[in-house]
């Protein structure tokens, strides 16, 4: 299934187009405690056309208490917002800001996904980019029991054969769909 990922950036979106060009959306929630600008009215959009969605929040925490804070927020949005269901396509946490090296990111990461799994939602994962679990920034092997959705633009999805006994469940391959739909793209695997 072909889905595009969409957050306050993208303002005036015709819905009617994007549901027939693609099959799902990963909508972002927010950062922070800051939930985005765009979020309800995506979602609600999402709802209406029928559109299976997901969520992402952008991570930014440099230690296990910080992730579990950010995680904290989602669950307060998602109760409020969602009436604390998990989205059809899932909950992300998007690991991909430089200052969680500062700390343990891969801790974070899970620490994150952890306590989202321990309130109960069962189909959480992590967005990152093929170089963050390639070059190191991510720790793969303690990364075996989480769904990912891997960045690896205009190439084909090769952490599928270098490691398949990672479960990634979406690919993004390009950050520019086509100069109608200037989105993110993803193929999400089922």
């Amino acid at each position: 299934m072909k889905v595009v990922d969409l957050s306050a950036w993208q303002e005036d979106v015709d819905w009617d187009t994007l549901s027939n060009e693609f099959d799902g959306v990963i909508l972002k929630i927010g950062q922070g405690t800051h939930m985005d600008s765009m979020f309800v009215e995506h979602v609600n959009n999402a709802v209406a056309h029928n559109m299976p969605y997901g969520v992402y929040y952008y991570n930014k925490a440099q230690s296990v208490e910080e992730a579990q804070a950010e995680a904290q927020q989602v669950d307060e949005w998602i109760k409020t917002w969602l009436n604390g269901k998990n989205p059809q396509l899932g909950i992300w946490a998007d690991v991909e800001d430089e200052r969680m090296l500062n700390g343990d990111a891969t801790a974070s990461a899970m620490a994150f996904v952890n306590y989202l799994w321990g309130k109960g939602y069962n189909y959480v994962g992590i967005y990152t980019s093929y170089s963050w679990l390639t070059y190191g920034n991510l720790d793969t092997s303690a990364l075996k029991d989480v769904a990912l959705w891997v960045a690896q633009y205009y190439s084909e999805n090769s952490l599928l054969e270098e490691q398949p006994d990672l479960i990634c469940k979406m690919w993004q391959y390009t950050d520019h769909y086509s100069d109608e739909f200037p989105y993110d793209a993803s193929v999400y695997y089922e």
